[in-house]
């Protein structure tokens, strides 16, 4: 049977680990919940601050696309571009270099195609071949589209030219007597003035009649040649001429980026308008497009801020075809890693190669994200995918709106930097936690050791007394008397 003080013991015991669960479960579900709450508030955050980043790049963007566009319009009405393409001012290419090409000496023609020939294969190939894997397509075909006058002015300005490939823009005039000459002269340095002002990597001016590129900044490979029925005719310069050639006066057209030869096929966009003389069109403003740009909008100048980006986040434009826009950050800072984790993803090695050469993503990278579908639907939204690069990451995602173009921006940041605060706010919670059930453990015990019942005391009886274990016995009257009168002897 149990002793009352065993039942004590027992119910003091129960009653103690009854508390101590409970206080261990009621901060663990108190530390769920917290992490919980944290993680929808952090999930927000996060959210809020990609949506906020996305819309920001979107509108600077768009911005960009509208000062070019207010550029070529204010352009296509300045005197000196007017001037430039009226007949009076500069004069069409059937009245030629040095003389027409019927009064031109056949030896002088043979001799600038055989020059510009040589230029093709050698100078042309050569820079062709810094910036791409493949061989360069035969050039034959192309120099057989060149009229006697086309083939005149590309000597002078391209192969005569004594700055090297890529500063053609610096020579003002070249060393022949021909009215294009006098005309080029006098206009050249205001037109690099006015690109100065712009944002164009290159200027042309095509007659609306002719479809010829009567005039170029930079002196590309594409210079006097008929946009019409020449061998650019069919590129992206031969198609944003013939829409703005149909156009209104002001209206502009554009066409995406693409790999243009005479770039040495590099990707270019173009912007055009028509050229206006009163109530009469003659001619088309072009501006050539590099990437630059938009890169430096969607990197910050290739110097992401820690504020709006952290360490992984992002932002990039992303075409209908799924190929980049903009530079990826990955590349920027860690070419070597970038390669390998797109090696990784089982990305063409000719499409990597490309992008080593070229030292860009543009045009070459392409992005398989799930909400490519949606967003060229027209819809913006914000999921987690595993991104080009192999990481998974939160994504913010969004139509943009410029003249037509089927592009998206993706402002992006890593699922684990964007989980790193709920970690480290879980990590300082749980220490708290257990820091406190420790303590209340601690005073519990310390209750505890007071409250508990105390032990009886034990006496022994190991040597009892003679009268402690006497029994007591019964005398009659005579014994006491007796035993009295014993007592007083």
């Amino acid at each position: 049977m149990i002793s009352p003080l065993a039942i004590r013991h027992l119910i003091t015991v129960l009653v103690g680990l009854f508390v101590v669960i409970a206080l261990v479960v009621t901060a663990h579900f108190t530390i769920k919940l917290a992490e919980y709450q944290a993680q929808r508030l952090l999930s927000d955050r996060v959210q809020n601050h990609l949506i906020a980043i996305r819309e920001t790049q979107k509108a600077q963007v768009e911005s960009y696309f509208q000062m070019l566009i207010n550029q070529i319009q204010l352009y296509a009405r300045t005197q000196d571009i007017v001037e430039a393409m009226r007949g009076k001012t500069f004069p069409q290419f059937a009245q030629g270099v040095t003389a027409s090409s019927a009064t031109m000496p056949d030896s002088s023609i043979t001799q600038y195609r055989q020059a510009l020939t040589e230029y093709y294969h050698n100078d042309f190939t050569k820079e062709y071949d810094r910036f791409n894997v493949e061989v360069v397509a035969d050039l034959k075909p192309i120099l057989n589209q060149l009229d006697d006058n086309s083939v005149a002015l590309q000597y002078h300005y391209i192969v005569a030219n004594p700055n090297p490939v890529g500063t053609q823009s610096e020579l003002s005039a070249a060393q022949d007597a021909s009215r294009y000459t006098d005309w080029h002269r006098i206009h050249h340095q205001q037109m690099k003035t006015l690109k100065s002002y712009c944002e164009a990597e290159d200027i042309l001016l095509v007659d609306s009649e002719t479809g010829m590129i009567v005039y170029s900044i930079n002196k590309a490979v594409d210079f006097a040649t008929s946009l019409i029925e020449g061998p650019y005719a069919n590129t992206l310069l031969g198609t944003v001429f013939q829409k703005a050639n149909q156009s209104a006066r002001d209206e502009v057209s554009l066409v995406d980026f693409s790999a243009y030869l005479p770039a040495y096929n590099n990707h270019k966009a173009f912007l055009g308008t028509p050229i206006f003389d009163g109530e009469n069109k003659i001619g088309v403003l072009i501006f050539q497009l590099a990437s630059d740009g938009i890169n430096n909008i969607m990197t910050y100048g290739k110097a992401w801020p820690f504020e709006e980006s952290g360490i992984t986040g992002e932002t990039y434009l992303v075409a209908a075809d799924g190929t980049m826009r903009s530079e990826s950050r990955l590349l920027v800072e860690n070419k070597e890693d970038y390669l390998l984790a797109i090696w990784e993803l089982g990305l063409p090695a000719d499409v990597i190669s490309q992008i080593e050469l070229k030292d860009t993503s543009v045009g070459l990278q392409i992005v398989d994200t799930p909400g490519t579908e949606a967003v060229f639907a027209g819809e913006s939204g914000l999921i987690i995918y595993e991104e080009y690069h192999g990481e998974f990451v939160f994504s913010a995602y969004t139509p943009l709106n410029v003249l037509g173009l089927q592009w998206a921006v993706f402002s992006t940041l890593q699922e684990d930097e964007a989980l790193e605060a709920l970690e480290i706010f879980s990590s300082k919670t749980t220490s708290g936690a257990i820091q406190i059930v420790m303590g209340v453990l601690l005073i519990g015990l310390i209750g505890l050791l007071l409250a508990w019942p105390s032990k009886p005391k034990i006496v022994s009886h190991s040597q009892p007394s003679a009268h402690q274990n006497a029994v007591p016995k019964t005398y009659t009257l005579e014994q006491i008397i007796e035993h009295l009168k014993r007592l007083n002897v």
